[in-house]
């Protein structure tokens, strides 16, 4: 972000830019950026004034534009950034990405819940590089949303840093559409597994000739494939080897997190349950094509979790099961304490989705993993 400045900067050699900034920020315009190297924000400051005035001339609009624009330079350099059909994905792959842009929480994303988002701005800079820098946020974002698949965006700043307020605040609200139905290799071949090792079960009453095809072939965890068969094969197992305990499914989902803790070592945030939420959200679209469970909110020590694997209600109520089991561990691991759960609503008991909410505690952490109060 640093060599951007200093790009538009360079540019303009007819401006005296001695009169804008201080003679430790005009080094920088003699020497080469490294992209992986932290500056100072001070610096950064400084050049951002005087580039809204020396290329905007104030004009908090053209600078919104740039916000806009910096999300394609952003996108060539993290091709996972944006996740189409799916804004609240990227937005939660922004909110993990952004600890390699600030060594401060500049930017971050309080509340997502459905088509609404809730982003706390705040740099520790003069009012007019406070406004000047949520405009350019505000553009990315709007940016980032629309390349999702938002349409209709709106916003608003019902609190602004540069008229006194503590922090900034960005509302944004849209509309989507989205769809799919696939489950990755590496879950579909956990099951394969399970169903292999029982060879004394007849397992033809519970899978149709296209399943066991399955058996007789490698799995790929890379591949995909299809809901239908992992959703027959959930059902057998829950019959045949968890003797229809929900408990014992339950368990599996707890148990679950360590292999992908050890295939994924960026996904436990220790000492900070609600970035471990964000991180797993964000690897989801890995396992699954398709919206199985959404994180509605979160905020401070409370989560609300939509699932749906659109699936039969006994494999439905299974899978909700083992995703409480596999969130639990996932909390857990991150020091969360004291975890509580509730279904408000359930699918299998005839409710149009299932939700679950998760409370915890967080013990006597530092102020400064406290991020989203």
């Amino acid at each position: 972000m640093f060599v951007d400045y200093v790009r538009m900067i360079r540019r303009r050699k007819e401006v005296d830019w001695r009169q804008r900034l201080q003679p430790e920020d005009l080094i920088f315009l003699g020497q080469p950026i490294v992209d992986s190297e932290w500056y100072p924000m001070e610096t950064f400051e400084r050049m951002g004034l005087a580039i809204l005035q020396e290329f905007a001339h104030g004009e908090m609009n053209a600078v919104r534009v740039w916000g806009r624009q910096s999300i394609d330079d952003l996108f060539s350099r993290h091709k996972s950034l944006i996740c189409e059909g799916d804004p609240r994905e990227s937005l939660m792959r922004f909110q993990v990405l952004r600890r390699s842009f600030f060594d401060f929480s500049a930017i971050d994303i309080q509340v997502l819940f459905g088509t609404y988002a809730k982003i706390q701005i705040g740099y520790g800079m003069s009012p007019l590089a406070e406004q000047a820098a949520s405009y350019q946020a505000l553009g990315f974002f709007e940016r980032l949303l629309e390349l999702s698949g938002a349409s209709k965006i709106e916003h608003q700043f019902p609190r602004q840093a540069w008229a006194g307020a503590p922090a900034t605040i960005l509302e944004l609200n849209w509309r989507e559409d989205l769809y799919t139905r696939r489950v990755k290799g590496i879950l579909f071949l956990d099951y394969m597994k399970m169903i292999k090792a029982r060879k004394d079960v007849d397992w033809s009453r519970y899978l149709l000739p296209e399943d066991l095809l399955f058996l007789k072939q490698p799995i790929v965890d890379s591949e995909w494939y299809p809901m239908e068969t992992f959703e027959r094969m959930g059902i057998g197992i829950l019959q045949e080897i968890a003797q229809g305990s929900l408990d014992a499914v339950r368990l599996w989902g707890w148990h679950s997190i360590d292999g992908l803790s050890r295939m994924y070592p960026d996904l436990i945030s220790e000492g900070d349950p609600r970035e471990s939420l964000m991180r797993f959200m964000v690897l989801r679209r890995g396992f699954f094509d398709y919206g199985v469970f959404n994180l509605l909110f979160l905020s401070g020590d409370y989560a609300k979790l939509e699932i749906s694997y659109e699936m039969d209600k006994t494999a439905e109520e299974a899978a909700s099961f083992q995703t409480l089991g596999f969130f639990q561990r996932l909390l857990e691991l991150s020091g969360a304490l004291n975890i509580r759960h509730r279904f408000t609503s359930r699918v299998w008991k005839g409710d149009p989705a299932t939700i679950l909410e998760l409370n915890w505690e967080e013990g006597n952490l530092p102020a400064e993993v406290l991020r989203l109060n």
